[in-house]
């Protein structure tokens, strides 16, 4: 007797999901276009003065030997290839055709970021020159690629069961506010570039996880192993 073939199921919760992607992926268009007039119209400077003036008048040897670690760390250049072995890993060992979804959030935030520097040409803190950083200053690429990895890393990993929620959002969130703060405190990028670098990784990531949930969505129609 031929057995029955069951209707795949949708995921639990997909259309919560959906929302919610829907919602950091508009909030975060919100920012990067907020942001992106402010600084296109000279605007952020009672905003990015008084900050850098506070980190600097507060620095610390130990602080900033800290953040050098973490800005090191954080940089596309490293998260990047780690990411991507990453995904390796999860598509070798694990079976998650999934791992094409990680991959597109460095990638394209690295892409995207590039593009925007060079679009609004903004000049970085006097911190850039000492630290040899000459390309633009807005947005950060360091914010961007951090905000778009760890938080499509945090979703995948939690969606798979692989990470707690507590874990999922420490991942998503703890990396990504340190790098960020490590631009500001080291001086080579204003306040409002780590914000739009956010913002734009927080896109990146959005668009990232919907198009995970896509792939997890066909995937059951199909019948096929995930």
């Amino acid at each position: 007797m031929t057995p029955t073939r069951q209707p795949a199921r949708r995921p639990r919760h997909l259309a919560t999901h959906t929302v919610v992607l829907a919602s950091v992926s508009l909030a975060a268009i919100a920012g990067c276009a907020k942001l992106g007039e402010d600084v296109f119209s000279h605007e952020t400077a009672p905003f990015d003065e008084p900050i850098r003036a506070f980190v600097l008048a507060h620095q610390e040897a130990g602080l900033r030997q800290f953040f050098l670690m973490v800005t090191r760390a954080g940089a596309p250049s490293t998260i990047i290839p780690i990411t991507a072995m990453l995904a390796l890993w999860l598509r070798r060992t694990r079976g998650l055709p999934i791992a094409s979804a990680i991959v597109l959030a460095p990638t394209t935030a690295l892409a995207t970021f590039v593009a925007v520097k060079h679009a609004y040409r903004r000049a970085r803190p006097a911190g850039g020159k000492r630290l040899h950083e000459r390309t633009y200053s807005f947005p950060s690429g360091h914010a961007a690629a951090s905000a778009a990895i760890c938080g499509t890393l945090a979703y995948v990993l939690w969606r798979e069961r692989m990470l707690s929620g507590r874990a999922a959002s420490a991942l998503a969130t703890v990396p990504t506010m340190l790098i960020g703060a490590s631009r500001v405190y080291l001086d080579v990028h204003w306040s409002t570039d780590v914000l739009g670098g956010w913002s734009l990784g927080a896109l990146v990531a959005g668009i990232s996880a919907a198009f995970y949930e896509h792939v997890r969505t066909d995937t059951r129609k199909r019948g096929t192993p995930l």
